[in-house]
């Protein structure tokens, strides 16, 4: 009888082990929903980087590269639509329509104008974690997991000089 007890014991506990490695290997990072301005959107995890050309996104590749998405496709952006609506808790609202400038929604429901970027952070030793990206706007720094939803300016096309043929 102890015998079965402790064989049960051992196998219960390796198995415990087991799930924690395996829930640990899964990476544990924010899906974002990516809308694009066709209408159709993109579920995209992780999210390496947002600079003023591309979304970094997804496991393809090296860690911090994955697929690309360019930024002039992209409408908004928004954090765990799945998690939101399975918790309850209210949605916060994206204004409608277009906005001049990059515009934030924090998880406290405040709203911050001016360009975005996403980056990955680094630690006190200055070593680069790519599993921990950050928004950087209006030279703040704020860690991307206290971001709700982001809506992306259209870029504005630099004017150039066109020439007449004569």
């Amino acid at each position: 009888m102890y015998s079965k007890k402790l064989l049960t014991f051992t196998a219960a506990f390796f198995l415990c082990c087991l799930c924690q490695i395996t829930t640990l290997a899964q990476g544990g990072w924010d899906v974002w929903t990516i809308y694009l301005h066709d209408g159709s959107r993109i579920d995209a995890a992780p999210v390496w980087s947002l600079d003023d050309k591309v979304l970094k996104y997804g496991m393809s590749g090296e860690v911090g590269e994955g697929k690309q998405l360019k930024r002039s496709l992209i409408g908004s952006m928004s954090r765990n639509v799945g998690v939101r609506e399975s918790s309850g808790k209210p949605a916060l609202t994206l204004p409608q329509g277009e906005v001049e400038k990059d515009l934030v929604v924090m998880g406290d429901g405040r709203q911050v104008s001016g360009a975005v970027l996403i980056r990955a952070s680094k630690d006190a030793s200055g070593e680069v974690r790519h599993f921990s990206p950050v928004l950087v706007q209006n030279g703040v720094v704020t860690e991307l997991t206290r971001v709700e939803y982001i809506k992306l300016a259209k870029l504005k096309r630099s004017r150039k000089t066109r020439h007449r043929v004569h």
